[in-house]
C-alpha cells in the first residue's frame, strides 16, 4: 500500500510539471557542492560581468509588436548577441516576479519583454530556454500561471522552474563564492543554474526601499532559495540579517559573484515608483516608456537608476540609497562594471537625442532602521584575476 502510494504521488508531481511546461530534466551529476562559482565571468575589458555597451529604447505600450521592434532595436544597439550567445546554448531567463501582479502594474516583468527576447534568442541557439524564478512575495507556481507565464511556456516551447525549491532534483547544490565572499562564503541554488550557459537578469524599473533601486543585480534575490534563505514571517530574510544597511548591498553582490549575469534587461515601460512593491501603500506605477538592455548588468542598472532620477555613484545616506550602502558602488569596486556614465558605451534608440531627455524621477518610501550613527559606507577589495583563475581551476 505504502509503495502504491508514493507512485501515485511520483505520477501527480509529474502530471504537474509537465501540465506547466516544467519537464524533469536528465540528471547532470552533479555532485553535493558545486566549486567556485556556477559559471565562469566574461572578464572581457577588465570588467568581470562583460563589456558595458547599454542600449535604451523607446518603448510605450506592452502591445506585442511594438515591444518586438523595440527589443530588437536595443539587440542590434549593443551589437547582436553573438558574442554572449553560441549555437546549443542553455539559457536561463530569470525575471522579476517577487508577487503575483501583473507587468502592468509595475512590480513585475511584463511576458511580452520575454517573449521579444527568446524570439532573439533564437536567431541563435535551438539550445533549451529556461525561464526560472524564486518568488520572494508570493508562490511562483501561482504567479507562473496567474500572469502569462505557462501560456508564454506553450507557446515559444520553453520551460518553467521554481527556483525556491529543489526539483526537478531532489536536493539543492552548493557552491563557493569568488573571492570568499563578503557576508557569504557559499551560497545554495537550484542545480538547474549548473547546467546554464547563459544567464539573463530580466528586471523591472523600479526603487526599494531599503536597496535604492531594485534593478538586474537585486533581481538576483530571486535566484536563491526561500526553503534556505527564508522565515515563515518574512521571505528570504536570511539576505537580510539583523543589520540590512550593511547585510543586503553585500548579499546581492555574493549572489552576482556567484552566479554572474550575462545579459541584462530592464523593463521600463511602466515602472514602480514609492517602493519595490504593492505591499507598500506609497508605491504606484510610473510610465518611462523605455527598455534597457546590455552585455554588463552594473552598467545597465547605473543608466537605470539615472532614469529615475538619481546618481548610481551616491552612497549612503544620499538618496536613493538613503538606508543602506550602494550595491552597485560595491559591485564597481569588485570589478563586476562600472557605474559612472563615461565609462559606460551608451547606444540611443531611434528619436533619443540625450539620455537626459528620458529621466524621471522616481519617488522612494523608505524602510525605517535604526542605523548605527558611526555606520559608514566601506570600500571592499577588487576580485584579481588570480582569484578568477583560482575559480577556473576547480572545474
Amino acid at each position: 500500500m505504502k509503495r502504491k502510494y508514493l507512485l501515485l504521488t511520483g505520477l501527480l508531481i509529474v502530471a504537474c510539471f509537465s501540465w506547466l511546461g516544467i519537464e524533469k530534466f536528465p540528471e547532470t551529476g552533479l555532485a553535493e557542492t558545486i566549486s567556485v562559482g556556477i559559471r565562469p565571468f566574461a572578464y572581457k575589458s577588465g570588467y568581470l560581468l562583460g563589456p558595458p555597451v547599454v542600449a535604451v529604447v523607446r518603448c510605450t505600450s506592452y502591445n506585442p509588436e511594438e515591444v518586438k521592434k523595440a527589443v530588437e532595436e536595443a539587440v542590434s544597439l549593443i551589437g547582436g548577441l553573438d558574442d554572449i550567445v553560441r549555437p546549443g546554448d542553455r539559457i536561463g531567463i530569470k525575471p522579476n516576479l517577487t508577487t503575483d501582479h501583473p507587468g502592468e502594474s509595475g512590480v513585475t516583468t511584463h511576458p511580452e519583454i520575454i517573449s521579444a527576447l527568446i524570439d532573439c534568442l533564437r536567431k541563435i541557439t535551438k539550445g533549451e530556454i529556461i525561464i526560472m524564478e524564486g518568488s520572494g512575495g508570493a508562490d511562483t507556481m501561482e504567479v507562473f500561471k496567474n500572469q502569462g507565464w505557462v501560456k508564454l511556456c506553450r507557446k515559444k516551447g520553453v520551460k518553467l522552474v521554481d527556483l525556491n525549491h529543489p526539483a526537478p532534483y531532489a536536493d539543492f547544490g552548493t557552491c563557493r563564492v569568488p573571492g570568499g565572499g563578503l557576508v557569504f562564503q557559499e551560497l545554495a541554488f537550484n542545480k538547474i543554474l549548473k547546467g546554464i550557459d547563459v544567464f539573463v537578469s530580466a528586471a523591472k524599473l523600479k526603487v526599494h526601499e531599503l536597496a535604492g533601486v531594485t534593478l538586474c543585480l537585486k533581481n538576483q534575490f530571486g535566484s536563491v532559495p526561500i526553503e534556505i534563505y527564508g522565515k515563515p514571517e518574512r521571505a528570504k530574510m536570511e539576505l537580510h540579517g539583523e543589520d540590512p544597511w550593511y547585510r543586503v548591498p553585500r548579499a546581492i553582490n555574493d549572489i552576482n559573484l556567484a552566479n554572474p549575469i550575462n545579459l541584462a534587461l530592464i523593463d521600463g515601460v511602466i515602472g514602480l515608483e514609492g517602493g519595490a512593491g504593492l505591499w507598500n501603500e506609497a508605491a504606484s506605477p510610473k510610465k518611462s516608456g523605455v527598455i534597457i538592455l546590455g552585455k554588463n548588468a552594473v552598467a545597465v542598472d547605473a543608466v537605470g537608476t539615472i532614469l529615475m532620477g538619481y546618481n548610481p555613484r551616491s552612497d549612503y545616506p544620499v538618496e536613493p540609497f538613503k538606508v543602506s550602502e550602494n550595491h552597485l558602488r560595491i559591485a564597481c569596486d569588485l570589478g563586476l562594471g562600472p557605474t559612472d556614465l563615461n565609462e559606460i558605451e551608451l547606444k540611443l534608440g531611434k528619436g533619443i537625442k540625450r539620455l537626459s531627455d528620458l529621466v524621471s524621477f522616481y519617488s522612494i518610501s523608505y524602510a525605517r532602521y535604526e542605523i548605527p550613527t558611526d555606520f559608514r559606507p566601506e570600500k571592499v577589495n577588487r576580485l584579481l584575476p588570480p582569484e578568477i583563475e583560482k575559480q577556473k581551476k576547480f572545474r
